[in-house]
């Protein structure tokens, strides 16, 4: 039984990892978008969404 309860710990962990990077990589794309370093298109492009979310997630208008 607690080879299991391992298994899921693990894999829990390893999915909060991979969001953590993603949120992580997020952030910056916005950051260097208010910073006018790089365009809402470009960055909506390297986290792989659509112009319109990388809006509302940077909540640009």
């Amino acid at each position: 039984m607690c080879e299991v309860l391992d298994r899921v710990e693990s894999r829990g962990m390893a999915r909060g990892e991979a969001r953590g990077k993603i949120l992580g990589v997020q952030s910056t794309l916005v950051s260097l978008v208010k910073k006018n370093l790089l365009s809402i298109r470009d960055a909506a492009s390297e986290a792989g969404m659509s112009e319109e979310d990388f809006k509302k997630l940077a909540g640009v208008v």
